[in-house]
């Protein structure tokens, strides 16, 4: 083809074609101009389906590390429902605030053991992996809808790190109790079940169920907002599609 075109520029040169030698010369020059935005437009093309297809991968994977939350934030909140009401058991004076979001308590029989007051059950810890390897890598710009984003980075480290650090303080408060009550959990007779009429003890069961109250709260209040980030997240996934 070059050799085709180099011909027949020098053929239009020998025949003092000048005019018409130019008009050819300008046209291949657009054609190969209109080749190479071709080719570029291509290149282009592919690069965008791979970042699209890596955005998906993301998203796929951010939205089943958040069903995984979801789970676990169901069972959390369902350890402390129980916890509150074996609390309320022991004083019929504790106020059951947040019933409005939090929902019914489960009924109780009563608690056996003095230390099953100051149990801790399981904390909430998000799965962060996909989250936190996107950010490390600098990618967080793979996902395109910014809204979307801002919504994901808000999940993990605003509200998911607010649950975590009152989880870490229901702990620090149960352990605290655990051990300024040891003689009494050891010792203590207190029948069976267990009925509590000790005042210091009944004030820390007051202040310990307001403290379960709330992170009970804020649990449900993250469950509903990443089932919510997670229908966001399917309809810009079949966006991508």
């Amino acid at each position: 083809m070059i050799k085709l075109f180099r011909k027949t520029r020098q053929n239009m040169i020998k025949d003092n074609k000048v005019i018409k030698y130019l008009l050819y010369a300008i046209g291949e020059i657009i054609l190969v101009v209109i080749g190479i935005l071709i080719a570029l437009s291509i290149n282009n093309s592919n690069e965008l389906k791979k970042t699209r297809d890596a955005e998906k991968v993301y998203l796929k994977e951010i939205k089943s590390d958040l069903i995984q939350d979801t789970l676990l934030l169901s069972q959390v909140i369902k350890d402390h429902k129980w916890r509150i009401a074996q609390l309320m058991s022991q004083d019929s004076t504790i106020d059951f605030i947040f019933e409005e979001i939090i929902g019914k308590l489960p009924k109780v029989e009563g608690v056996s053991e003095l230390e099953y007051i100051f149990f801790t059950d399981r904390k909430f810890r998000p799965k962060i992996g996909t989250y936190n390897s996107m950010i490390s890598e600098g990618k967080s710009n793979i996902i395109s809808n910014r809204k979307l984003f801002n919504n994901i980075q808000n999940i993990y480290e605003l509200e998911a790190q607010n649950i975590i650090s009152i989880g870490d303080d229901v702990l620090e408060r149960s352990n605290e109790l655990r051990n300024k009550y040891a003689h009494e959990i050891k010792y203590g007779d207190f029948g069976s079940p267990i009925k509590i009429t000790d005042k210091q003890i009944l004030a820390d069961i007051y202040i310990s169920s307001r403290q379960l109250n709330y992170y009970t709260r804020q649990s449900v209040l993250l469950k509903k907002n990443i089932a919510e980030l997670i229908d966001r997240i399917n309809n810009e996934y079949h966006t991508l599609e």
